[in-house]
């Protein structure tokens, strides 16, 4: 009950009658009746306004309802298929990049366990690094991409990273194509994957792209994303949360994305089984990768895998939810 509560008091009545508004707009329905079936999903189905909005309840028959995941069977999933133990691996970048290391398709260096001429070998060659905080609370907000050259002072570089308790590591260039989407941002897709005894299987792949410069592609920062096909490619169009509407053009480059595929897709999905059977007590992640020219690259791992994107029906064109995928899935566990 708590958390159905939480629901009312976190939320904005503005956006909730812009999503009623909008609802009332393709459906045709009394905005009154949808608020009140909104009221009726967020106690019986577990779902807030936004997600009634994203999933097209107000066209779904209660059977077809109850095939989605909501807040609490993603909370459910989490808690039966990921072992405690190891989900601070994938919180911990750093331990992440460690383990993970033999697939990840980039190096990086642990400057805290390095020395400055360890450091200046791992730059030979290098135009551009990336610096991270090693941990939650040391560097806080300092995520920079760097520019090497001759000129560069790496030993006032390796102080700093030292000082701030930074590791660094290989910056990502993606792929022309990607960047021709949106050139400011690294565009990655969301690959989830989830492993039961017959090995890994894929949930599904999302790609989010950035908008108006920004130099990231995720949506609380206004970025846009779309359900993408088995074979890669964008049939549907992208969503954003901050604008509550579609895109079949990009809103900042005006690329028309319908059509658009992604390079590298097959060797994406590999790449994500192998990271998958790495640790499979964390049976159920997300995969963000970018896509460069030489192929995919693993950027982290996400134990708790956003379950609202993948069932937009705007961005997904699908009528019924990811629960029974899960479902059969969960019986060979």
């Amino acid at each position: 009950m708590s958390s159905i509560l939480n629901r009312f008091e976190l939320s904005s009545f503005q956006r909730l009658f812009n999503n009623a508004n909008q609802v009332h707009k393709y459906s045709g329905k009394n905005t009154l009746l949808i608020l009140i079936d909104m009221g009726i999903c967020i106690l019986r189905d577990k779902v807030g306004y936004m997600e009634y909005n994203l999933f097209n309840f107000v066209n779904k028959p209660q059977s077809k309802r109850d095939t989605y995941v909501t807040f609490e069977y993603s909370q459910y999933l989490f808690k039966t298929l990921n072992n405690k133990e190891y989900i601070d691996i994938f919180n911990d970048k750093l331990q992440f990049n460690k383990i993970f290391l033999p697939i990840m398709g980039r190096e990086f260096i642990d400057i805290a366990e390095s020395s400055y001429e360890d450091f200046v070998r791992y730059c030979e060659d290098k135009k551009k690094i990336f610096c991270k905080p090693a941990d939650s609370c040391s560097g806080k907000g300092i995520y920079k991409s760097i520019d090497i050259d001759e000129s560069t002072d790496l030993k006032e570089l390796y102080d700093f990273f030292k000082e701030n308790k930074l590791y660094v590591e290989d910056t990502i260039i993606q792929h022309p194509k990607m960047s021709s989407l949106h050139p400011e941002s690294i565009n990655t897709i969301r690959i989830t994957t989830l492993v039961n005894s017959d090995g890994p299987h894929i949930m599904y792949a999302l790609l989010r792209i950035g908008t108006d410069h920004r130099m990231v592609d995720n949506v609380a920062s206004g970025g846009i994303y779309t359900v993408l096909s088995d074979n890669g490619k964008i049939v549907n169009p992208c969503w954003s949360d901050k604008t509550i509407t579609t895109y079949t053009k990009h809103p900042t480059t005006n690329v028309d994305m319908i059509g658009f595929e992604i390079p590298y897709f097959k060797e994406a999905i590999e790449l994500c089984k192998k990271a998958a059977m790495i640790k499979p007590e964390v049976a159920y992640v997300g995969w963000d990768v970018a896509i460069t020219e030489k192929g995919p690259v693993i950027v982290e791992g996400n134990p708790l895998p956003g379950y609202d994107m993948p069932q937009n029906y705007f961005a997904s064109g699908k009528d019924e939810g990811l629960k029974p995928k899960f479902e059969e899935l969960l019986k060979n566990r």
